[in-house]
């Protein structure tokens, strides 16, 4: 029973369409035909693109047929071209069904007016392919049958007809697009409005065409701009529609401003049907912007609520920049992740926030922002919070375009990361210590070594190795604590007889090395005997043991020529002589 009802739903569309299309139809031929020729305007077949553009896919054969027997009925009811009523269905059919295919192939549907791209589609299908195509069936059709000029048939065909589609589409798809058209609610004020409105576009359009005194085509812009600011596509339309059934029986009674044109009653026509089409390209192009302004208001509206609310909930700093890297919008939280009010910092810099060691290297980023608009850029820096203190920062920055790819601002979300910077430099500082003495291992002090030469390459520097004497003789004499007491021992001797900068590390067992920057062997070499003598002296205590110990150094410079590798090889030769000659001792590599 209920796909019963929905057929018979689904007929009584296809019936209420098709004789609104006879109507229409008829109406026109009875009352706009042009000088015993076509219609002035042929809104019949803006019906039947509705529908096509609207109903179901399984409705259309319906449509087609239902609508060519309304054509071919109107025809014979009232014009006098009864004879030829199926050649002008036919046309009038083909003519629908090519501007429904045109649309169709672009992508257009029932929103097709509300984008200005898809009424442009429009207008160019329905408005003059279609009708200028079809156009040529009844020239040659009216040629043959009566002898009439098929140039001017032609035209009058794809005037008409074109500026008929484009008056009666929209009108339709009011009806039959459901909810499309129809952006406010039917409350008793729009009600109210609609009606104020279209009186008075009722009342000024009458008072302009019943009258030829005066030139007043311009009066009626005025409510039909009224009505389109209030009611959008429809009240364009819908204006239109009203000063076009208007103006055209007072027209076409001889009556109205057309009259105050010198030229025959066929030109004074042709320019009514002109005027219809500007006021057509006044309101509905406008009504279509208003639309596409409205949604894109509320899109953004909406979309600005959702930034809002994330953002003054979420735990990390949102800020927006202008593409000049001025702050526009700073959220909440950065109140509480940097101690700082955000309304301290819009309209300013954020750099100004930024430790000095990284604002340059900030700048920069904030540069390649802008340069690469479709990428999400991360980076950190050290920042200066509220209380004086540095913490560290992470930002992921990406920039916002408009239609023509500019930057309008950038987005970024910023982070304190100080206790995983703290983690990493632990797990760096782990992975680069000797656990026993908390100097460098051998691998960074390698690389250290590696640096210092690859940064400056002209400045001069010493290599010095140590190695601890009869080393083994205190393991095996007084344990393992013991040996262990040593190194921590000379650890702490080469910490406090070197200075800041000099580098020192544990190359394994009781070697170690110290990287003096910047020093000549001669001046190197002083520094070790200070650290040779102060060792000697001194008396290692570790359980019940009380012992002393001395150290072999070898030293060697650290020139340009030489790789890394060649640096120990030759230090480690001086060293093994230092040991050779009595070891508690320096010796400069040979010259």
């Amino acid at each position: 029973m209920h796909r019963g009802s929905l057929f018979r739903t689904d007929l009584l569309v296809v019936a209420a369409i098709a004789f609104t299309y006879f109507l229409c139809a008829a109406g026109a031929i009875a009352f706009t035909r042009l000088s015993g020729n076509v219609a002035l305007l042929w809104i019949a077949n803006g019906v039947l693109v509705a529908a096509l553009l609207t109903r179901p896919a399984t409705e259309r054969p319906l449509h087609i047929a239902s609508c060519f027997g309304a054509s071919v009925a109107a025809t014979l009811a009232v014009s006098p071209y009864a004879p030829l009523a199926p050649v002008f269905g036919v046309a009038n059919i083909a003519e629908a069904l090519i501007a429904w295919g045109l649309l169709a192939r672009f992508g257009a549907d029932a929103r097709v007016f509300l984008s200005l791209r898809a009424l442009a589609g429009f207008v160019a299908a329905a408005g003059v392919v279609a009708p200028l195509a079809t156009g040529v069936i009844s020239a040659a059709t009216l040629a043959l049958y009566q002898g009439a000029n098929p140039w001017a048939v032609w035209m009058s065909w794809g005037i008409g007809h074109g500026l008929g589609a484009l008056i009666a589409t929209p009108i339709a798809l009011l009806a039959l697009a459901g909810n499309t058209y129809r952006e406010q609610a039917a409350s008793r004020a729009t009600v109210t409005r609609f009606v104020v409105i279209a009186t008075l576009m009722v009342g000024v359009t009458t008072l302009c065409f019943a009258q030829t005194r005066l030139p007043l085509l311009f009066v009626p812009i005025l409510p039909l701009i009224a009505a389109t600011m209030a009611f959008r596509v429809a009240g364009a339309t819908l204006g239109v529609f009203l000063i076009a059934v208007i103006g055209a029986g007072f027209t076409v009674a001889g009556m109205g401003p057309i009259e105050l044109i010198d030229g025959s009653h066929a030109f004074k026509l042709l320019f009514f049907q002109f005027y219809l089409a500007v006021l057509f390209l006044i309101a509905v192009p406008f009504a279509t912007m208003i639309a596409q302004n409205q949604r894109l208001a509320v899109a953004v509206a909406a979309s600005e609520a959702r930034y809002r609310l994330i953002s003054d909930h979420v735990s990390d700093v949102v800020m927006t920049l202008d593409p000049y890297g001025v702050v526009q919008f700073a959220s909440p939280s950065m109140r509480d992740v940097t101690g700082h009010p955000p309304d301290s910092i819009i309209g300013k810099s954020p750099v100004e926030l930024v430790h000095e060691v990284d604002r340059a290297r900030v700048r920069d980023a904030y540069r390649r922002v802008i340069a690469e608009p479709d990428r999400v850029h991360r980076f950190e820096f050290r920042g200066q919070i509220a209380t004086g203190g540095v913490r560290w920062f992470e930002t992921t920055a990406r920039a916002v375009r408009n239609q023509q790819d500019a930057v309008l601002s950038v987005v970024t979300v910023i982070r304190e990361v100080s206790q995983r910077k703290a983690r990493e430099a632990d797990l760096v500082r782990q992975a680069n210590t000797d656990p026993m003495t908390g100097v460098l291992n051998r691998r960074a002090f390698q690389d250290r070594i590696d640096q210092y030469r690859m940064d400056t390459p002209d400045r001069p520097g010493t290599l010095a190795l140590f190695d601890l004497d009869h080393f083994k003789q205190v393991n095996d004499g007084h344990g393992h604590d013991a040996g262990d007491a040593a190194l921590l021992h000379f650890a702490d001797v080469l910490r406090a007889n070197l200075r800041v900068e000099d580098v020192i590390g544990r190359l394994g067992g009781e070697e170690f090395a110290v990287l003096f920057p910047g020093l000549s062997t001669a001046a190197a070499l002083a520094a070790c005997e200070r650290v040779r003598n102060s060792l000697q002296d001194a008396r290692i205590h570790a359980g019940g043991a009380t012992f002393t110990i001395t150290v072999s150094v070898g030293i060697a410079p650290i020139g340009p020529d030489l790789s890394s590798d060649e640096v120990f090889r030759i230090a480690d030769v001086a060293l093994y002589r230092a040991k050779s000659r009595g070891r508690n001792r320096s010796e400069l590599a040979a010259a």
